[in-house]
């Protein structure tokens, strides 16, 4: 956290096929889902076409919502959606059927520190670090995590980037 107040983490964009970063993490987010007995689902719409991205950071970041999702959530859903918000927007949400997130909550939520409330810490843990930092990386790529929320029937973080096209290939006549 600190190191990106100081603006000192470096963002790496290279051409990702961003089926293959969901798919990565999905997997490995698994055995987090079956320990509380979801079911964790990944779709990504066929025609989303490579982009540029930091694929560390978009990892950290992915790892982080799935997590949170599987570990608020109890024989439940984690679905992760993957599609073109506009032509020039990939949009990833991350849609859970868990405990979800009072309304007057929602606008502290990606603040350093924040817990919707105390029973909720002693009961799943955490530092409240995870949320901001995730939406300083997202923004550190030129995107945002937006959220929905209601108690008892789930929230869904939506990762919002933009679309950028790998530079096409350089040939030399020779």
């Amino acid at each position: 956290m600190a190191r990106l107040e100081a603006h000192a983490v470096q963002i790496q964009p290279e051409a990702i096929t961003i089926a293959a970063v969901l798919n990565e993490v999905v997997q490995t987010m698994q055995g987090l889902a079956h320990k509380n007995q979801n079911a964790l689902t990944m779709i990504c719409e066929p025609d989303v076409p490579p982009m540029m991205a930091d694929p560390v950071r978009l990892r950290q970041i992915l790892i982080n919502l799935i997590g949170n999702a599987c570990k608020f959530t109890e024989h439940g859903q984690v679905t992760v959606y993957c599609y073109w918000r506009a032509p020039d927007v990939l949009q990833i949400d991350i849609h859970d059927t868990g405990i979800g997130i009072p309304a007057d909550q929602l606008a502290r939520l990606f603040e350093p520190f924040m817990q919707v409330d105390s029973d909720t810490t002693r009961r799943y843990g955490g530092a409240g670090l995870g949320l901001a930092i995730s939406q300083r990386l997202c923004r550190a790529m030129g995107g945002e995590i937006v959220v929905t929320s209601e108690p008892q029937r789930g929230s869904t973080f939506s990762v919002l980037l933009p679309l950028q096209s790998p530079p096409e290939p350089e040939y030399s006549s020779l």
